[in-house]
């Protein structure tokens, strides 16, 4: 199938349409797929689109990146070890070749811990302020029957170094070119209470 095929066959999911707002461990289907296009210039990824099973019915769409040629051995691994733990955990067929695998998923279920990630933007209602935004993604999964553990710290993901040492460089910039721009405190969120052994 075609990534065009692909994307028109994705139009006619059902989900309900209503997302993932907080971060969570939820039981989820893999209801759909989509793969960045074969002359897409960033990285290369699979894009799963997961619902839960509760009557809420909260879908999260999520990005796998894949392995790229010059990828460290880690960085690949890594990479890898990830989608093989979603396909693994979801009962995909591994007899099955390629993108046949990923296909063969639709409509299983995994249990997933979906955290809430910071990331760096612009509020454009206010001269493209830069301020720190949150997104809902997918971080690991286990079999739905499994118990997943783990601490608070595996719900948030604040900014990394290098990316709060840009933000706070886009920030002066803006204070300096908007010296009227009202509060320019930068948003940042607090790290949350680590708790051990959390059960969920």
């Amino acid at each position: 199938m075609s990534f065009e095929d692909e994307m028109n066959a994705i139009e006619n999911v059902e989900t309900s349409g209503k997302y993932i707002q907080e971060a969570c461990v939820e039981i989820v289907t893999i209801k759909a797929y989509s793969m960045s296009a074969s002359d897409y210039k960033g990285v290369p990824y699979v894009e799963f689109t997961f619902e839960t099973t509760n009557e809420d019915k909260a879908i999260n769409t999520s990005r796998f990146f894949r392995v790229k040629p010059d990828d460290k051995p880690d960085v690949a691994g890594f990479k890898m070890k990830k989608l093989k733990e979603l396909l693994e955990n979801a009962g995909a067929d591994f007899t099955l070749k390629g993108e046949q695998v990923i296909k063969s998923a639709i409509g299983l279920t995994v249990k997933a811990l979906f955290k809430k990630v910071e990331y760096g933007g612009v509020d454009g209602n206010l001269n493209n302020k830069p301020i720190i935004k949150t997104k809902i993604e997918y971080s690991f999964c286990t079999k739905t029957d499994d118990t997943i553990k783990g601490n608070q710290s595996y719900l948030y993901t604040p900014l990394n170094a290098k990316s709060l040492a840009k933000f706070n460089a886009d920030m002066a910039k803006w204070e300096r070119d908007n010296p009227q721009g009202g509060d320019n405190t930068p948003i940042v969120s607090e790290d949350p209470p680590v708790v051990d052994d959390l059960p969920f």
